[in-house]
C-alpha cells in the first residue's frame, strides 16, 4: 500500500493471472504513485456477486471469478480498475513461445462488454493490451494508456516504474524457487514424500483448489509447486521430446515439472485443471506420457 499516494488508488482484481503478475503491477503502480488495492482472496461470496453478469457457461470457473472480482471493487467506490489485455507472458526461455491462453489473455474485454458498470463515465476500466516481452514498447504503451486520464505522467517515471516492477516480479520468482527447494530438502531429510501440485498460477486460489494442499499436507506429504521446479529441466531437450507445440508459458512448467518429477524416485505429481478448459485437455494427456 502506497501510505501518501498521489494519484489516487487503483484496483487490480485478483485472479487469473494477476495471482502471478501481481508483485509486477504493485511495484509500478505503487512507483507511479498510485495506492494499489486488490480485490480479496478468502471471500466466498465472491462467485455470487458476479454471477449475473457471466455470458456464458461453458468458460472456466477462474474466469467466472473474474465478474465477482470487478463488481468488488467497484462496490468499495473503486473507480480507477487496471486489468490489461495480455496476449503474451514473460519469456521464460523455455517454450517455442510464450503464449497466455485466450481466455487469460483476453477476459478483460468479456468484463468490459458484459459489466455495464465499467462503462460509466466516472470509471476507468484500464484494459489495454500490453505486454512484457520488451521494455521499450512497454514504456511506450503505458504512457499511451496513462495518457487518457494521467497526461502528467511522464516517459521517466513510467521507465522507473517499469524497471521497478520487473525488479520485484523477479524476486517474487527467486522466492518460490528457493523456497520450493528448502520443502523440497527437508522432506528429503525426513523422509517425506513430496508431491508437485502442478497447474496455473490461480489454482493457489482456495476457491479453485478447493484445499487440496491441505488434504495433501494433513496426509504428511510435503508439497511444492510446479514453478518450483520446472527451471531444473534443460527445456530444449525437453521440446525435442515432446508431442505437442510447446508455446504457452504455463504448459510449458507443466511439462518441464512433469519431466522432473519422472526423474526423481520420491517425487510424486498431481495436476489440477479447471472444468472447462480447452488447453487442460491436452497439458493432462502430455503430462501423463511425459510421468509414464
Amino acid at each position: 500500500v502506497n501510505e501518501t499516494p498521489k494519484r489516487g488508488s487503483r484496483g487490480i482484481p485478483m485472479g487469473l493471472n494477476m495471482y502471478e503478475l501481481l508483485p509486477f503491477w504493485n511495484a509500478l503502480l505503487s512507483s507511479l504513485g498510485f495506492n494499489v488495492v486488490h480485490s480479496p482472496i478468502e471471500d466466498k461470496t465472491i462467485y455470487r456477486l458476479g454471477q449475473g453478469t457471466i455470458p456464458s457457461d461453458t468458460v472456466c470457473y477462474p474466469a467466472k471469478l473474474m465478474h465477482g472480482h470487478i463488481k468488488w471493487l467497484l462496490q468499495q467506490g473503486i473507480t480507477n480498475i487496471f486489468y490489461p489485455c495480455m496476449t503474451y507472458n514473460i519469456d521464460e526461455q523455455g517454450t517455442e513461445n510464450c503464449y497466455n491462453c485466450p481466455v487469460v489473455a483476453y477476459y478483460p474485454e468479456v468484463l468490459h462488454a458484459n459489466i455495464r458498470d465499467l462503462n460509466k463515465p466516472e470509471i476507468h476500466f484500464f484494459y489495454d493490451y500490453l505486454g512484457l516481452l520488451h521494455k521499450k514498447k512497454l514504456v511506450k504503451k503505458l504512457q499511451e494508456m496513462f495518457a487518457k486520464a494521467y497526461p502528467d505522467i511522464t516517459k521517466d517515471e513510467i521507465r522507473k516504474a517499469v524497471d521497478a516492477a520487473f525488479t520485484a516480479f523477479y524476486d517474487y520468482e527467486a522466492q518460490v524457487k528457493a523456497k520450493g527447494q528448502e520443502i523440497i530438502s527437508k522432506a528429503r531429510e525426513e523422509h517425506k514424500p513430496i508431491v508437485v501440485l502442478a497447474g496455473r498460477p490461480y489454482h493457489i486460489d482456495p476457491k479453485v483448489n478447493h484445499s487440496i494442499d491441505r488434504l495433501i499436507t494433513n496426509m504428511g506429504a510435503a508439497l511444492v509447486s510446479e514453478d518450483a521446479v520446472s527451471s531444473h529441466i534443460k527445456t530444449k531437450e525437453l521440446n525435442r521430446d515432446l508431442q505437442v507445440l510447446n508455446q504457452w508459458t504455463y504448459h510449458g512448467r507443466l511439462y518441464a515439472a512433469a519431466e522432473y518429477v519422472a526423474q526423481n524416485t520420491d517425487m510424486h505429481l498431481i495436476q489440477l485443471v479447471s472444468f472447462g478448459c480447452g488447453c487442460d485437455a491436452i497439458t493432462a494427456d502430455e503430462c501423463r506420457r511425459l510421468l509414464e
